[in-house]
């Protein structure tokens, strides 16, 4: 299986990192994996990532932070203006229709997901983004 080079998780919440690290660990889809606790500062590390023409194969957002929520990051992470964008995929516990329509009406997010993530979503996303199809 080719391997994702980095992933990017943007969530609040500690324990949640921990167990997508051992989860994303299982897999084995990617190489590198950063970490975020809060969408401001993962922000400033793509704005650098950017700037040397890098930038993650994948990034899960986490939907309800403090500070900047999943939302604006979304917004803020679109005035970039870069040439590709990572696809993203939102991360929820508890699906609401206006999440549901605000991720299909953005072409950033690449899918809504509900928590917790599992060895076999990864597997399969890692797939489709390979194959350039959308699971």
């Amino acid at each position: 299986m080719q391997q994702l080079n980095l992933i990017v998780f943007i969530d609040d919440d500690n324990a949640t990192n921990v167990y997508h690290k051992i989860i994303a660990d299982q897999a084995g889809v990617a190489k590198n994996y950063k970490f975020f606790t809060y969408a401001a500062k993962a922000l400033t590390y793509l704005k650098r990532l950017q700037k040397n023409n890098k930038q993650p194969d994948l990034i899960f957002l986490d939907i309800n932070m403090p500070g900047v929520n999943g939302w604006e990051f979304v917004d803020l992470y679109a005035k970039l203006k870069l040439k590709k964008y990572p696809p993203i995929v939102v991360l929820t516990t508890s699906y609401r229709e206006t999440d549901v329509e605000r991720c299909e009406a953005n072409p950033l997010i690449y899918r809504l997901k509900s928590k917790p993530l599992n060895p076999e979503f990864l597997y399969d996303i890692n797939v489709s983004l390979h194959s350039k199809k959308k699971i």
